[in-house]
Formats: structure tokens, C-alpha cells, sequence
């Protein structure tokens, strides 16, 4: 018992590590934030500066505490870690998606920015793709957390975050300088914020291919079995 309680207590602060490391890279400003706040600032008037590194720091003890949290108790880890993954990844694509759905028109636009599918000769792809592309964030989002077909719900995403990655590694070739269009739907931004955001995608590429491997059950189910 003891060593399960152990094993909870670093897997939480992993996950609040993790956490960090994602608000770091991609939403600077925000409450799990510290490159940003005064206190910091005046310790280390530059350090705003590395955000991305501190971000990738905290990954790296994240990961450092996984090993000591599956030796101490290999099944409640893995079933605290698949919980972990759907809730953040899920509850990640279902928040993306919103912005998108309630502003169609305005997704479609910074869509057009990229000027991927215009290279192809497949401009009219652009408004059905702006319609469609949101309502799969959404619907593979809930379904990553409340239905059992994890596996399904992941290799989506997967295949999500795959088109996100070259969209943003075009857009990075191209030198078009434009936000990432993820959480939000404002035009042209600074050229890092698609290196902060391919950065990231590239990062939450991983557990979601974890996930596309773990049997299909509920998060009820990822408790009531064994492992």
C-alpha cells in the first residue's frame, strides 16, 4: 500500500510537470506558468527568453520520475498514466475544437494561410476541410476519454497530430510566420509560435501512440482490470 500511495504522489507530480512543460512551450501567461512572472523576470531578467527549454526541462524530470513510479508499483502506473493521457490528450482535442466549430469562417481563413492545399491545385478543399477537420477533434476527443475504443480514438489522433506536424513544418518552409490555428483563431503571429507549437505536437505525438497500443476498455474498465 505504502508504495502505491509513493508511486501516486510522483505520478501527480509528473502530471503537474507535464503540465507545465505544455503551458510553457504553447500558453505562456497562464496560471502554471513561471518564465512570464515578475518574481522570475527579476531573478532572471532574460529568462523569459527560454521558455521552450524550461518547458522541455520540466518533460525531462517528468520522465526521470515515470521510472521510479512504474518500479514501485508497475499496474498502477500504467493505469495511471493511460487516465492521465486520455483525460489531457481528450480534453486537450475537445477544447481545440470548440474555438473552430462556433467560428467556421474564421478557421477556414487561417487554413487558406498555410496555402497547403492551394500548392495542390485543392483550394475548394479548403471550406469542407474548415467544417469537417473540428467536428473530428471533438468527437475522437470524447471519445478518447468516454467510450472504451481507446485504440481507435488514438490512431485518429495520432493521424491528427501527423497532419498538424506538416502543416506546421510547411508553413515553417514556406517562412509564412502564422499561429498554429490549435486553441486559437487570430491571424498572422511571430514565426516561433509555429516552432513552439510543432514543438509540442511533436511531444504529445508520443503518448498518443502509447495509447493506439493499450486495449480497448473505459477508463472505469482501465481500473477494474489487472492491467
Amino acid at each position: 500500500m505504502k508504495r502505491t500511495v509513493f508511486s501516486a504522489i510522483l505520478l501527480f507530480v509528473a502530471a503537474v510537470l507535464t503540465a507545465f512543460c505544455i503551458a510553457e512551450i504553447s500558453f505562456p501567461e497562464t496560471f502554471l506558468t513561471i518564465s512570464d512572472k515578475d518574481w522570475f523576470i527579476n531573478i532572471f531578467p532574460n529568462g523569459w527568453k527560454y521558455n521552450v527549454q524550461i518547458g522541455i526541462g520540466a518533460l525531462v524530470v517528468a520522465c526521470g520520475l515515470l521510472l521510479p513510479v512504474y518500479k514501485l508499483d508497475k499496474v498502477f502506473a500504467l493505469k495511471g498514466i493511460e487516465t492521465l493521457c486520455r483525460l489531457g490528450i481528450g480534453g486537450m482535442f475537445i477544447f481545440a475544437s470548440i474555438f473552430k466549430i462556433e467560428d467556421p469562417y474564421q478557421f477556414a481563413t487561417l487554413t487558406a494561410q498555410y496555402q497547403f492545399f492551394g500548392a495542390f491545385g485543392l483550394e475548394n478543399v479548403t471550406n469542407f476541410f474548415s467544417l469537417v477537420y473540428p467536428m473530428f477533434e471533438f468527437w475522437f476527443g470524447l471519445a478518447m476519454i468516454v467510450t472504451p475504443f481507446v485504440r481507435e480514438s488514438a490512431l485518429a489522433i495520432f493521424g491528427m497530430f501527423v497532419s498538424f506536424i506538416i502543416a506546421l513544418a510547411w508553413a515553417l518552409f514556406k517562412d509564412l510566420g502564422i499561429t498554429c490555428g490549435c486553441f486559437n483563431l487570430e491571424g498572422a503571429q511571430d514565426k516561433a509560435e509555429a516552432w513552439t507549437s510543432l514543438i509540442r505536437d511533436l511531444i504529445l505525438i508520443w503518448p498518443t501512440l502509447w495509447l493506439a497500443f493499450r486495449k480497448n476498455r473505459s477508463l472505469i474498465g482501465v481500473w477494474k482490470n489487472r492491467i
